[in-house]
This record gives structure tokens, sequence and C-alpha cells, in this order.
């Protein structure tokens, strides 16, 4: 089994010496002499009188279908595939967006995967649920230039109907995630320099992308532990306090957000309590070790880390 990771970019090439992939553009129109948009296959097409943009998703330029992600060696030969139906070399096309991840088949639906992922303290969660549970959870960074998200990958096929689902999935949950570098300066910020697209050829950057969604995966806090105390000491009215509160936040962490969000806007609660509040929250977490993790996490992360296990090992 290999890692597949690689789908949706991003590219802006120099147009000068380029207005060849004009004639090789699908769908064509124009709003003037200069300016240009359209498609080769699935992936849109802009031209300025300056620069050439080019975006999508690889997977379904490649293979007409992304839940079945690109490995490693088919990322290569979709990068070529494309330069040539685009009639222009993309060596130096700079990467403005990248966005790499994974789909998941679990046991249970992925809303109830969904529901255990937290709150973490640098990002922004946002939520979207209907009556039959949660369907996609997106966490942002406040500079936007980071997302990671989670999906039903199922239902956004269905509703988009752009592409069909691979019998291997017939039947099947799935649960997709994704981390995106949405700009250009946090592609810079990480590798420290401008990626192009012959860069997605070195197998050192591809690991390296490989590495910053499982950083942001484990960034993400999970709900659903459950605690157990081991201790010589017994337990003082102090200690039982600390312990269902802890357990209130884990198992109701909306709620408890919420409550939270209540005392701070009635005035009850100043910023300095508050943050002793949640250095408390952090103090417990490291005094408190869960002992059983929730099955549904203690499944999702073996999935997680044995995909990207398997793909070091066998993308090569």
């Amino acid at each position: 089994m290999e890692i597949k990771m690689i789908d949706n970019i991003c590219l802006k090439i120099p147009r000068y010496g380029n207005d060849e992939i004009i004639d090789r553009l699908k769908d064509r129109w124009w709003k003037d002499t200069r300016t240009y948009s359209g498609h080769i296959k699935n992936m849109g097409v802009y031209i300025s009188p300056d620069s050439i943009i080019i975006h999508g998703s690889l997977a379904k330029f490649f293979k007409g279908e992304n839940i079945v992600e690109l490995t490693f060696q088919q990322v290569k030969e979709a990068i070529k595939k494309l330069e040539n139906e685009a009639g222009i070399s993309f060596e130096s096309a700079i990467i403005k967006m990248i966005e790499c991840g994974m789909s998941i088949i679990t046991k249970e639906q992925p809303a109830e995967y969904l529901k255990l992922f937290g709150y973490p303290a640098r990002y922004t969660r946002c939520e979207y649920a209907t009556t039959t549970g949660v369907e996609t959870v997106t966490y942002l960074t406040p500079t936007g230039a980071y997302q990671f998200s989670m999906y039903n990958k199922i239902l956004e096929v269905q509703r988009k109907k752009k592409q069909s689902i691979p019998a291997m999935f017939n039947g099947v949950n799935i649960l997709r995630l994704e981390y995106k570098i949405v700009r250009r300066r946090g592609i810079k910020a990480k590798f420290k320099r401008d990626l192009t697209a012959y860069d997605l050829l070195d197998f050192d950057i591809y690991q390296m992308l490989q590495n910053l969604f499982i950083e942001a995966y484990q960034a993400i806090p999970k709900f659903g532990w459950q605690y157990n105390i081991e201790t010589k000491e017994k337990v003082t009215p102090k200690v039982f306090d600390e312990l269902i509160a802890e357990q209130y936040r884990q198992t109701f962490p909306k709620e408890y957000l919420h409550f939270l969000k209540v005392l701070k806007e009635s005035g009850a609660l100043t910023d300095k309590n508050l943050e002793r509040i949640r250095a408390a929250n952090r103090a417990r977490e490291k005094t408190y070790k869960t002992t059983e993790s929730s099955h549904l996490i203690r499944e999702l992360d073996e999935l997680v880390f044995n995909m990207v296990r398997w793909g070091v090992e066998n993308d090569r």
C-alpha cells in the first residue's frame, strides 16, 4: 500500500514566450485581446497580460477522480502530462497553493469521527453540520495561509456529481483529510523558498509535505478520551473537582466553550482569569494522563499513521 498525498495545486507561470497555451484551451473565453480563460481537462486556466495561472486537482486531471489519490510516481507523471498538454515548460512555474491529503475508509460514518476533533489554541474551527450530523470540519490559521479540513468524501462526490465513485468504494464510509498551504508566502515560510512544479518531482519535498500533514493532524486535540486515576494517594476534594472539570471539558467541548464565552461576555470572567483557566486545563492534561482513548480516535490514528509509514517505505 502506498501513501497518496498531493491533489489540488495552483501554478503561476510567466506569460512571455508561452502564448502557445492559448490555442490549447477548451471553453476559451477572452475579455480582451490580452486576457483569456479556459480549461485543460478539469484544470482551470487564466491568462493575464503578464502571467498564466493553472489550478485544479492533479488526480482528477490524471485519472478522472480524486478519491484514490496519486502516488509519488503518479504525481511526477501528472506534472509531465499537464506540461505536455499545456504546451509550455513548468520549470519556472511557481506553486501558489498546494493541497495534500488522504481518503480513509472508516468503520463508522465520518460524522462520528468529525465530532471528536477539538479546538486548537491558535486555529479557528469551522463546522458544517446538518440534521444527519457533522459533514465538514475546517481549521484556519489567523493569517489564512494554512488549512486542515476533514469531510465526508462520499457526500461531496454525490453532491457535486462531477466524478464517479470507484467501484472499490461503493457502500463504504470515506473520511477525507486534507492539509492545504493556501498562499505563496505560506509555502515560503515552510520551505524557506518558493517551490516550483519541478520541486514536486523531488521525493524529499514530497516527504516534507507528508510531515506537514502529520504535524497539522497531531496538533488538533481529540475528544472522547477516558480517564482513570492510578495513584497511591487519596483523592482530595480539590483533585476530585479537577477531574470532574476535565471530564466535562472533554465530554462536552462545545458546551464548555460556550459557558466560557457567556461568562466572558457578561463581564464575570476577566482576561486574566480566562488565561488562568486555560493554564489549568493544560496542567490537567499533563497531570491526568489518558489510560484509554476513544476507539474511534485509536482507529483513525492507526489508519493515518500506517498510511504515511507505508507510503515512505513504498513510494521511492
